[in-house]
């Protein structure tokens, strides 16, 4: 058995332990409702609170546990403790720390295991939240991890509560040298600093979520906003974080004055803020009580002499309508607050339990996908690109699927969210490139000496250094020229990586690699990313293609942008062409390439050589070429 470590800083951690008033026989009752959510949430039989004394540990709330030892040296929290973040041993049997630990081999027989630190306000390590079980588990998630931390901050907040409440009792109890007066000042002054957060004084997520959960038990319709402010980033990089934290001031106070008298308004995080409303039954009503918010935020801000204009995105979820689990309510409004964002800005959004099955199929996906990686289960598609005038053939988006082994053949809407998000994104994405140059190159061997492909990215690959390095590696690898590239951005990309993309984008583009924005005309900041980003193209969204005969307003959108590339000097393709009506209303207006149905969906290198005559595809097995390094 390896015994925990010893922290550095151990003599002043348990100096700040002593300061809870906590101990073998002094539990702490407010912290039994969030170990009976951790046992029920993630289906496991023990949960427990677990403080680290010096060579013991005691439980300051648990459920499911029975005559264990107690030892510091046996105790998998005190090892918890001694790292960041959550602590998962999904089999303590494999596990060399622990595989005769006396929980594992003893009655316990302890195989799963689940913890993340609880902090001290300066940072020292008290104890853990954590979950176990007799059975092993390699099926815990980021989405599960994610959780867990969330429940510890609830945790943390109450062991805060207890600290400021000895502390009361002991430093400011009135005497002869300390008056009733000074007693209730100060009193009150701990209560705000537990409470209240301090820039914009409205309720901190701490005491946020303790009104969720006593509403809950009190049985009340109530509804939860989750409010993210959108670019909040960019104005405290740009104009400084003065100017940032008046803007929060400001939001905090136009909530406040709204809400605040029939519900909680309270400050959750850096940009974002949350409501608890009473007596919302009806979504309908949820939904027009978020878009008041949007609304609200959205009107001009001034500070000193300067308008500033900011939006909001919001999720809501309501009680008992979606459900009676303080937890849930809270993730489903940040489910609903998610998908808001990826609809664009300034939007809203009410839960519906589809929110809660995508999320439970990204996890899903999201655990299988290391073994899709593993055995080569991802291939690429290929969708052909013509110039409309003549019908030529220019070049082919590569597009990716996933060969299942149960499901099937996946469309990407079906598991890109998990890869995109997951730790694999820039591996796959690496795949991808490597693929279709070779695929690319191929071809151009067999005479389509013009043929280029488009190669759409995951913002993961920007994470690293050496993205701009790689592109131009490949190509010299499969002997591509670099205008033969078409790398594929989309809004959402270049908004969550600005700088860092742009910087590897010149760089590429200076190199002679074509750089396409995708989706066009669907997002939020689109007309001033033209420029600033070196482009070559613009592809038109299929969703104003597809109504463009029937819509005056889709029509008017494809005419804009057909205008705003000719003034920008960048080239033009229509995705989603699928009637012959639609290719020769393109081409009218000037629009020089597209793609879809009409002209031929993605298929396989095979079929896309049958289909236009070439040689079949190159012999390279993806899984062979890549992913047998993984």
């Amino acid at each position: 058995m390896k015994c925990p470590p010893i922290l550095p800083t151990e003599p002043e951690r348990l100096k700040a332990l002593s300061e809870y008033g906590l101990g073998d026989e002094k539990a702490l009752p407010s912290l039994d409702s969030v170990v009976r959510i951790a046992a029920r949430m993630f289906d496991m039989p023990v949960a427990a609170v677990n403080m680290i004394g010096s060579d013991h540990v005691f439980f300051a709330a648990s459920i499911g546990v029975g005559d264990v030892d107690m030892s510091r040296d046996a105790s998998f929290c005190a090892h918890a403790i001694a790292q960041d973040g959550v602590m998962v041993v999904p089999d303590a049997t494999a596990d060399e720390r622990f595989h005769d630990n006396p929980l594992v081999r003893g009655s316990a027989g302890v195989r799963f295991y689940a913890g993340v630190p609880l902090f001290s306000p300066n940072g020292l390590a008290l104890g853990a939240l954590c979950v176990l079980d007799s059975k092993p588990h390699e099926d815990f998630s980021e989405d599960d991890r994610a959780r867990l931390r969330e429940l510890a901050t609830m945790a943390s907040d109450r062991l805060e509560l207890r600290r400021i409440e000895v502390s009361t009792e002991r430093t400011v109890r009135p005497n002869a040298s300390h008056d009733a007066a000074a007693y209730q000042g100060e009193t009150k002054e701990l209560y705000r600093l537990a409470n209240f957060d301090m820039l914009t004084g409205l309720a901190n997520r701490g005491r946020f979520f303790r009104e969720v959960e006593e509403a809950l038990a009190r049985d009340l319709n109530v509804a939860v906003v989750m409010i993210d402010l959108d670019g909040f980033k960019d104005v405290n990089d740009t104009l400084g974080h003065a100017v940032g934290d008046h803007i929060l001031r400001e939001v905090a106070q136009r909530l406040e004055s709204h809400f605040g008298n029939t519900g909680v308004v309270a400050r959750i995080g850096g940009d974002e803020f949350a409501l608890l409303l009473n007596d919302v039954v009806d979504p309908m009503q949820a939904l027009k009580i978020s878009n008041t918010v949007n609304e609200g935020i959205a009107k001009p801000m001034f500070v000193d002499d300067q308008e500033i204009r900011i939006a909001a995105s919001c999720g809501v979820a309501l009680a008992p309508l979606h459900t009676n689990s303080p937890v849930e309510l809270l993730g489903n409004a940040d489910l609903a607050l998610c998908r808001a964002k990826t609809n664009g800005r300034g939007r809203s959004l009410v839960f519906e339990p589809s929110l809660r099955m995508e999320a439970a199929a990204r996890r899903l996906y999201g655990m299988e996908i290391h073994r899709a990686v593993k055995d080569g289960e991802f291939l690429l598609v290929y969708q052909p690109q013509i110039r409309l005038s003549d019908g030529a053939l220019t070049g082919a988006e590569a597009l990716i699927r996933w060969r299942h082994p149960v499901r099937g053949l996946l469309a990407p809407a079906a598991f890109l969210p998990a890869l995109e998000h997951g730790p694999l994104a820039a591996t796959v994405g690496s795949w991808v490139l490597d693929e279709a140059c070779a695929q690319a190159a191929f071809w151009r061997r067999q005479g389509l000496e013009t043929f280029r492909i488009g190669v759409n990215l995951f913002g993961a690959q920007f994470r690293g250094s050496d993205f701009a390095a790689e592109v131009m590696d490949t190509l010299e690898k499969h002997g591509l020229p670099p205008n033969c590239l078409e790398l594929e951005i989309t809004e959402n990309i270049v908004l969550d990586h600005d700088d860092v993309v742009l910087e590897k984008l010149r760089d590429l583009r200076a190199c002679g690699v074509g750089i396409a924005f995708d989706d066009f005309g669907t997002g939020y900041a689109s007309l001033s990313l033209l420029k600033r980003y070196p482009l070559t193209r613009i592809k038109i969204d299929r969703s104003f293609v597809d109504g463009m005969l029937v819509s005056e307003k889709d029509a008017s959108v494809v005419r804009a942008i057909l205008d705003i590339a000719r003034a920008f000097d960048l080239e033009t393709i229509a995705e989603g062409i699928e009637r012959e009506p639609e290719r020769e209303s393109l081409l009218r207006q000037g629009c020089t390439e597209g793609q879809g149905y009409l002209i031929g969906k993605p298929m396989l290198a095979s079929h896309f050589a049958d289909t236009f005559h070439l040689a079949s595809p190159h012999s390279t097995s993806p899984k062979k070429q890549v992913f047998m390094a993984i």
